[in-house]
């Protein structure tokens, strides 16, 4: 598994993929990556200089990006080294100047941090887990070590941290201060009437011949257009049930109980070295035989995962792997798991294609099987619905036959046992129940069927539901008649007597206030509520949001 990892970021994509990333960072504080410089510096930022060899990588940089935007057709003039250097140069002050501040603040990227960044990196994942393999294999073929690209990995953090922390800070002048404070702590007594939206109709304004003038007024909005009746024959699932003989569930289980054991679970954290590209063996002998030394001394396994281990992904994490069944890991660190019996236990140094690990077992929990008992009606449910699902399939298919070959729908349902039902009228645009279905009232409208005169297709609906239709009668469009729409009509009339009332009702409490009545006078004249609120201010009043706002 580990080995195909490595080989996965050895491919031309992968090494595209890192090379943008890393050279992401040429634009930026390149010094920090490069062993020193050459030359004479272009510019000295309080005592730091910047050399030519980051200005050039700086200005490539910028040649790249401007060839990603503009494409292989660029104006060659765009990127000429010398119309590029003055903003490249710029930039590295800028992130020299932004870097210095970040030190001065104390701003710092935590380990946890920075394997964190390096971790969500897509690069340097497969199938969405982080992968070592891949991590050192693309940082090596682009020519820096692990420890160079944290380091340029940490200053980014530091400098989102600062960019954050400036774009976060809001202030404000005293003065805007003090005429805030006057305003929120501003008082009022308020004092309005309230004039209810409904209630202002009786059902007696509702009367017979009030309706059927409204319904005659607007006869266009009670308008029915073309409207369909449809015999149609529907398959369900729920009218092919069957039920099965015990043998047939007892058989099943036989044939999947193994699908409900469960396998023995053992969950355990690592600390893995990797040998780095220009590490010799002695080097790397040395740092397996320190850390197992440090084991041997009973140091906490958790901090040395944190310390040493150059698995990004476990090492915040005190290196912890989650759980295996015996399959999880290469065979190596499989059979070592296996040999572990207590919490606690650490193995010995297992090699893998990945490196070398030291495996701590940290739970072991024992595998479980299921009887028959206890799964017995969830096998005979699912063995039903295959049953259930087998034969409505194969009506399915007859029904097409059938229907295709038919001039009415009676005989393909005589001959697959179903029945033959009538919809109520629907238009095109709405209907409902089954109809409510935009497609089966699409397909009853179409030229074949309601033209033609034919069977439809038999179309598959939600919940394994399969229908077939055949047009029975067509109703141009007309005004609906009054006993269909009665209600449509009295909600109707009802709404604009309730605006008229209040809109009266609004233009008569106005004309009150405006020839001086006192509040509670004109609340009395038209039987409505008045309120009063008493050193109301903007923060602390219960009067509703249009009163405080007019207030």
């Amino acid at each position: 598994m580990l080995q195909s990892m490595r080989q996965s970021t050895q491919s031309t994509a992968a090494k595209v993929i890192i090379g943008l990333i890393v050279l992401s960072f040429a634009a930026f504080g390149l010094e920090t990556l490069l062993p020193g410089g050459s030359g004479t510096s272009v510019a000295e930022v309080n005592g730091e200089e910047i050399t030519p060899i980051a200005l050039q990588e700086a200005i490539t940089q910028q040649k790249r990006e401007l060839v990603s935007v503009l494409g292989d057709d660029i104006d060659p003039a765009l990127l000429d080294d010398d119309r590029l250097q003055p903003r490249a140069l710029q930039s590295l002050i800028q992130r020299a100047l932004l870097l210095q501040k970040s030190a001065a603040l104390t701003l710092v990227a935590s380990e946890a941090q920075v394997g964190k960044s390096i971790t969500a990196i897509e690069a340097f994942q497969l199938n969405g887990i982080f992968s070592p393999d891949a991590y050192k294999s693309a940082l090596a073929n682009a020519g820096y070590t692990p420890e160079r690209f944290r380091r340029a990995q940490a200053e980014d953090i530091v400098l989102t941290q600062l960019q954050t922390a400036i774009s976060d800070t809001e202030f404000a002048t005293q003065t805007e201060l003090a005429a805030t404070a006057n305003l929120i702590a501003e008082e009022r007594d308020v004092r309005y009437l309230v004039i209810p939206e409904s209630g202002l109709v009786s059902d007696g304004d509702l009367s017979g011949a009030a309706l059927q003038r409204y319904y005659q007024q607007n006869e266009a909005t009670f308008f029915n257009p073309e409207r369909v009746v449809v015999d149609y024959i529907l398959l369900d699932p729920a009218d092919f049930t069957v039920s099965v003989d015990e043998s047939l569930v007892e058989e099943q289980y036989e044939a999947v109980k193994g699908e409900y054991e469960v396998a023995e679970q053992a969950r355990v954290s690592h600390v893995l070295l990797i040998q780095e590209g220009d590490e010799s063996d002695a080097v790397y002998g040395q740092r397996i035989a320190d850390a197992a030394e440090r084991i041997e001394r009973g140091e906490d396994f958790a901090d040395l995962a944190a310390e040493l281990s150059d698995d990004l992904g476990s090492a915040s994490l005190g290196g912890e792997l989650g759980f295996t069944d015996g399959s999880a890991f290469p065979a190596e660190m499989e059979t070592a798991i296996a040999a572990l019996v207590e919490p606690g236990d650490i193995s010995g140094a297992v090699k893998t294609d990945a490196g070398t690990h030291f495996i701590r077992l940290e739970q072991r929990i024992a595998g479980d099987s299921v009887d028959y008992t206890s799964v017995r009606e969830e096998l005979r449910a699912s063995i039903e619905a295959a049953e259930a699902e087998r034969n409505l399939l194969i009506a399915v298919e007859e029904l097409r036959d059938l229907s295709f070959n038919s001039s009415d729908l009676s005989g393909p349902a005589e001959a697959i046992g179903a029945e033959v039902r009538v919809s109520q009228p629907f238009s095109l645009g709405e209907g409902a129940d089954l109809f409510s279905d935009v497609r089966l009232r699409e397909l009853a409208f179409s030229d074949d069927v309601k033209a033609s005169g034919n069977n439809s297709e038999v179309l598959e609906l939600s919940g394994q539901r399969f229908v077939v239709v055949r047009v029975r009668d067509v109703r141009a469009p007309q005004v609906a008649p009054f006993y269909e729409v009665e209600s449509e009509v009295r909600r109707g009339l009802r709404t604009e007597l309730e605006a008229a009332a209040l809109a009266d009702m609004t233009a008569r409490a106005e004309a009150l206030l405006a020839s001086g009545e006192s509040m509670e006078t004109a609340a009395n004249t038209l039987g409505i509520e008045w309120r009063v609120e008493l050193a109301a201010t903007r923060l602390t009043s219960q009067l509703p949001r249009p009163v405080l706002e007019a207030a």
